[in-house]
């Protein structure tokens, strides 16, 4: 496993520190571990941890200044949260998940690993109208929902110039595209969408979204409306 992530990281031109390979090891430890009692990945193979989880995650970092501010919301088993803050850890963390279940696992993580972040208990459209409201420099997703819908969680969270970072599939032209109205319509601006593949072959893509202009205050909308209306 060791020899696998120093190998990666190199690949993929990321920094290569032996305490982030300590940490990144044991991190897989502790998700196979939990993941037995508790449903946080189906992808649970070495070679999909190191590549279709953590690769994938640091790829992110590519867009943004490691000495951001980032939620990552939605953040489940951790990805691409913990990941970015083990590799660069000047981040200044904060991990958003609605389920208590997956929110344990979180703290776990963090105790066990010694990880500097905040684990918000809580749904990013109740975060999006409390204190936290546009105090990010970035805000991160992946896998959690369409385009649409997490541009309703993650733009109101964001200062004016920050940057939505959503990790998406393949298909993320085709959401970028679908999107681009409710981005616009949130105080957003698709900046880019990025293709590339890890280096198992999959296609993956990222769409970086600029927040221009303060998000109305009727957004968020209430909890679950943005899944059940999209906008």
């Amino acid at each position: 496993m060791r020899n696998e992530l120093e190998k990666m990281l190199a690949q993929g031109d990321f920094p290569i520190e032996q305490r982030a390979l300590d940490d990144l090891c044991q991190y897989y430890e502790v998700l196979v571990l939990w993941n037995k009692k508790t449903n946080l990945t189906a992808l649970t193979s070495p070679q999909d941890y190191v590549y279709k989880h953590i690769y994938d995650s640091l790829y992110a970092a590519r867009f943004f200044d490691t000495f951001s501010s980032l939620v990552d919301v939605g953040s489940g088993a951790g990805f691409p949260g913990l990941p970015l803050k083990l590799v660069y850890p000047s981040i200044k963390l904060y991990l958003m998940e609605a389920a208590g279940k997956k929110i344990r696992f979180l703290e776990h993580c963090c105790r066990e690993l010694d990880v500097e972040a905040k684990i918000l208990h809580s749904r990013a459209e109740e975060v999006g109208r409390g204190p936290l409201r546009e105090q990010f420099d970035v805000a991160t997703t992946r896998a959690v929902a369409a385009l649409t819908v997490i541009s309703e969680y993650c733009l109101p969270l964001l200062r004016q110039g920050g940057l939505f970072i959503a990790l998406k599939g393949p298909d993320g032209g085709k959401e970028g595209l679908a999107a681009q109205q409710a981005v616009k319509l949130l105080g957003g601006e698709i900046q880019d969408i990025h293709r590339y593949s890890l280096p198992t072959g999959e296609g993956r893509s990222i769409v970086v979204v600029e927040k221009l202009r303060s998000t109305p205050e009727k957004f968020p909308r209430r909890p679950g409306i943005p899944t059940k209306r999209p906008l």
